[in-house]
């Protein structure tokens, strides 16, 4: 207890020097990102060179591969973030965030990330803070008009659900059409096969499949390398024979790395479930 203090105490001198440095102009912005999406969104408005650290988990892009690795904002290395010198850490807003312990080492901004509104203002936001506003705002208008779109009247209704490495579709954790890769779905030209908001976890009993009867279900995978990563699910959904989308061969697997975090490439995630549904028969 007595070494973290002394630690704490440390870092709230180096912390007072940076903001002596960053009144006087004595110094280039360092940013430590502890978030991937967060890491993915400074890349992509040109912020990227200012980047000095990121979190275990940021994978993208290819850039950060060479950039230390400092923790999470729920379990920072703090001796590793001080290495580093930051004048700004920048994380996702998060309830058990460590936010005194990191704002005793740098500057420290916690942005809500979750719903549309609340990730383009978070962009423009990271605009201001790496001198790239006109970049961060083309981004967040981009990303507004492409997914703040209506859910379409007649598209396809889709269940969109996330691989895992289950080999039971007993319960299949789903995309709830009131999450950003539900506003995605809607973009792609599909309806969500769920058709209630859902505020608590996305779970899904496979009884209710029935219920549904969706016109397709699609699970998006993470990289494994082969399509089939998520063939036991696949395999196990493929075993309920009065579900239409069995019998229709309308169960696919995407691989989709850009579906696992809230960044710029959704855009992407759009694209891919467009061919998707292409492909499956379901749009022209």
């Amino acid at each position: 207890m007595i070494g973290r203090r002394l630690f704490l105490l440390g870092a709230a001198g180096l912390l007072a020097c940076q903001k002596h440095e960053l009144a006087t102009g004595t110094r280039g912005t360092r940013i430590v990102t502890l978030a991937p999406a967060v890491t993915e969104t400074l890349f992509a408005i040109g912020a990227g060179g200012d980047v000095v650290a990121v979190s275990d988990y940021c994978d993208s892009p290819p850039e950060v591969q060479k950039l230390p690795r400092v923790g999470t904002s729920i379990t920072p290395n703090y001796e590793a973030i001080a290495r580093v010198a930051p004048t700004l850490i920048v994380s996702e807003s998060n309830a058990a965030t460590r936010a005194r312990e990191l704002g005793a080492l740098a500057p420290t901004r916690l942005l809500p990330w979750l719903a549309l509104s609340e990730i383009t203002a978070s962009i423009r936001e990271l605009g201001r803070l790496s001198r790239q506003t006109a970049a961060a705002d083309a981004l967040a208008t981009r990303l507004q008009a492409r997914l703040d779109v209506p859910e379409p009247a007649a598209g396809p209704r889709v269940l969109l659900v996330l691989g895992s490495d289950s080999e039971s579709a007993a319960e299949l954790w789903f995309i709830r059409k009131n999450s950003l890769h539900g506003a995605a779905l809607h973009a792609s030209g599909a309806r969500n096969a769920v058709p209630e908001a859902v505020s608590g976890p996305p779970r899904l009993a496979a009884e209710r499949l029935f219920t549904l009867d969706p016109d397709a279900i699609v699970i998006l995978s993470r990289p494994g390398g082969k399509r089939t990563a998520s063939a036991p699910l696949v395999a196990s959904l493929e075993r309920f024979h009065g579900l239409r989308v069995v019998a229709e061969r309308r169960v696919s697997v995407l691989v989709a790395p850009e579906a696992f975090a809230n960044g710029p490439r959704i855009l992407t995630l759009v694209d891919r479930l467009e061919a998707e549904l292409r492909r499956l028969g379901l749009r022209k």
